[in-house]
């Protein structure tokens, strides 16, 4: 399966003066554990499979249909791994909806897993319903156009960091196929997500949109 990260995420780059203490206010930050996994954690460990035949605990994509925190809003879990770094990102995907053309209830999903991290992180940064072709903004057209990439549907939470420890974003989108429907993508990044995709691809030649 073809795990697409559509959101491209803002990169951190604040960096502060190193002190000799740690101050309670940095302390007091949780650490970013999207469904229970913990960014230095083995996707094995967590009984997720690798996808493209590694072996395990090598550098790649894993999947699985659970998690130490998992929601059963989503059917599947996919962890994007680089040994030596830990896990890129966490992709949480819905049963893909062979649905109508409105995407009636993959809407109601979406709005299912957009409230969840809403809940979690506050308010979105961003919220975008992007049509690229005039054509396709119909909404009797919404599941065509999202699986020809034609409509973009999503909401973005950026610079976690000053939330939780380890966080970079979070995103949530609408994604599809014609063999399989559509599917909402729920993705979780850690703070070094972005050099963490880049050794992914030079290592394995899977680029972060895979």
């Amino acid at each position: 399966m073809a795990i697409i990260d559509i959101l491209t995420s803002v990169a951190l780059a604040a960096s502060s003066t190193m002190t000799a203490s740690i101050s309670p206010q940095e302390t007091s930050i949780p650490t970013f554990r999207p469904f229970g996994v913990a960014q230095d954690a083995s996707p094995s460990a967590l009984g997720c499979k690798p996808i493209q035949g590694i072996e395990p605990g090598a550098t790649g994509q894993y999947a699985c249909t659970s998690l130490p925190d998992g929601n059963d809003l989503f059917d599947q879990y996919v962890l994007a791994y680089v040994r030596g770094m830990g896990i890129c990102n966490v992709v949480a995907v819905s049963r893909y909806i062979d649905d109508d053309q409105r995407g009636t209830t993959t809407r109601q999903v979406y709005h299912e897993a957009a409230t969840l991290l809403a809940t979690e992180f506050g308010p979105a940064d961003e919220k975008g319903d992007h049509v690229v072709t005039a054509k396709f903004g119909k909404d009797g057209m919404f599941r065509d156009a999202v699986i020809a990439q034609e409509r973009q549907v999503f909401e973005q939470w950026d610079n976690l960091s000053g939330k939780f420890q380890n966080a970079q974003s979070a995103s949530v989108t609408i994604s599809g196929s014609e063999d399989w429907g559509l599917a909402v993508y729920s993705i979780f990044r850690f703070a070094h997500n972005d050099a963490c995709l880049s050794n992914l691809e030079q290592q394995t030649g899977l680029s972060g949109d895979e």
